[in-house]
This record gives C-alpha cells, sequence and structure tokens, in this order.
C-alpha cells in the first residue's frame, strides 16, 4: 500500500469509528441487553424497539444501536405539566392507561410535573406541543410539603408503645417497633391521614387485618390490628376517610391500633413529623 493509500485509509477509517462511537449509535457487546442499554442512554425500551425496527428484546455482539430518533421527532415521551392526567396523555397520544402505567411502572394514577411518561411510540414533534386543561393530579415532591399535610388517623392520640428497639410484649424479645401503637378501644374509627390508593387490605402475619395505602411520593402508611377493613385493594381514598375500625387482631395483647409511616419502604417515627 502506497503512503498516500495509507492516509486515505486512516482517514476513512477514523471517521468511521468517530461516526459508530458518536452518541446517537451503541455497539452491543456481550452481556448488554435491551434494558441496560435503555437505562444508560435514559431513554425506554420501546423507544429504542421502535427507532431500531427490533420486533424482539434478542440483542448480538457488534449489532449497531440507534440512540435517537430522526430529526423530525422530539421522542416518544411527554413531559408532565401542571393539569397533565394519565387520562388526557392517553387520549393526546392514543394510548390506552393501563400501556401507559405499564411501560413507565407506575403502581397508581398519581403524575409529579416534571415526570417523563414514556408512550412506548414514536410521536410527531408537533403533537408534542399540547396543553391540557384537565384537573391537576402532580403532587409536590418537597418532603416536608407531604409531611405537614398528614392527619392523624385517630381523633385523640394517645401513645401506648412508641416508635423503636423495645422489649415485644408477645414474642418476649428485643426487635425494632416499626410504628407506634395508639390507644385505642374496639371498633374505633381510623381514618386515612392523606390521600391514597390501597394497594393492600387483609390478613398479614403479625400484623392481623392490616391496611396498606400508597400515598405517592413514595410514602406508605400501614394501620394494623384491625377488627373491620372497609376498604378494598386498588380503592382510591381520601384524607379523613374512616378507613377501618380499630381492634386485637394479629399479635397483639389488647386492642389497639398500630400506624405506621414509611418513606421509600424506611419506617419513620410517626409522632416526630
Amino acid at each position: 500500500m502506497r503512503p498516500i493509500q495509507k492516509i486515505f485509509f486512516i482517514i476513512i477509517t477514523s471517521v468511521i469509528l468517530i461516526s459508530c462511537s458518536n452518541s446517537k449509535y451503541y455497539t452491543v457487546k456481550k452481556g448488554d441487553t435491551l434494558y441496560s442499554i435503555a437505562k444508560k442512554r435514559d431513554v425506554s425500551i420501546s423507544e429504542l424497539k421502535d427507532i431500531n425496527n427490533l420486533e424482539s428484546n434478542l440483542l448480538y455482539s457488534g449489532q449497531k444501536i440507534y440512540l435517537k430518533p430522526s430529526k423530525n421527532y422530539k421522542g416518544s415521551y411527554h413531559l408532565v405539566k401542571s393539569g397533565d392526567t394519565l387520562y388526557s396523555i392517553s387520549k393526546k397520544y392514543d394510548v390506552k392507561v393501563n400501556q401507559l402505567k405499564k411501560i413507565n411502572d407506575l403502581k397508581t394514577n398519581t403524575l409529579y410535573r416534571g415526570d417523563k411518561i414514556y408512550l412506548g411510540k414514536m410521536v410527531n414533534k408537533g403533537d408534542l406541543n399540547y396543553s391540557s386543561s384537565s384537573t391537576t393530579t402532580y403532587k409536590n415532591n418537597s418532603k416536608n410539603s407531604i409531611l405537614k399535610n398528614f392527619r392523624p388517623p385517630l381523633k385523640k392520640m394517645v401513645v401506648n408503645s412508641p416508635y423503636g428497639y423495645r422489649d415485644h410484649p408477645v414474642l418476649g424479645r428485643r426487635i425494632l417497633h416499626t410504628g407506634v401503637d395508639l390507644k385505642a378501644s374496639m371498633n374505633t374509627p381510623v381514618y386515612s391521614p392523606y390521600s391514597g390508593v390501597v394497594t393492600y387490605a387483609g390478613w398479614m402475619n403479625g400484623y392481623g387485618k392490616i391496611i396498606i395505602i400508597d400515598n405517592g411520593n413514595n410514602y406508605e402508611t400501614r394501620f394494623a390490628h384491625l377488627n373491620r377493613i372497609l376498604v378494598k385493594k386498588g380503592q382510591k381514598v381520601n384524607r379523613g376517610k374512616v378507613i377501618a375500625k380499630s381492634g386485637k387482631t394479629g399479635r397483639v395483647t389488647g386492642p389497639h391500633l398500630h400506624y405506621e409511616i414509611r418513606y421509600k419502604k424506611q419506617s419513620m417515627d410517626p409522632m416526630k413529623l
């Protein structure tokens, strides 16, 4: 190969390598999956499949995955604004609500301003210039602003056993008490401290009859040892609604209400909020 040919070869090879290493493309390596690529590049699996016309999730080493849509598209997600609901988004982009929840791994219909809602398909840029007039469903993501709006679950709050490590009255060993035991006689009304969706309503070992409510913003409330459950799984409840009657089911020595607040699955002291 002549020197001039070598120079041209090096230049052409460099251009090819640069273009392939461009952020528009990703070269599949051993062990890569659509999920791992989507997570690294902050795109949805559905978007990657649509852009690359993939009919399955199978990849092979050396395969070039195109990461960005053409200049005629802004992307297959909707940025949540004030007034947006899953229903209004589904109507606008002709995507079923259940599909939106599945794609975005949403457990409830609650949206948060600034979130990206992936649509599962490519959408024309013009279609994304959209404003909804429906009821606002997003909440402020501030931890303090949420907690200050929590109401007490009982009209009269008297703590029988506080949050923290204690000698369990039934088990007889020292363990973490993940909530507070509130004084309550049989069938005392229990109120929802904050609006949310019931994710569990039934029997659970130790807790007896229990209700778990997803309050959004990574918060969860639990109400245990109940005598009667007045809501069901999947039901939406408002703050102040009577959801149960207190009792003495589960691992207890007498009637009371066990009350928990969890943030990102971690228990916290409800009496210090």
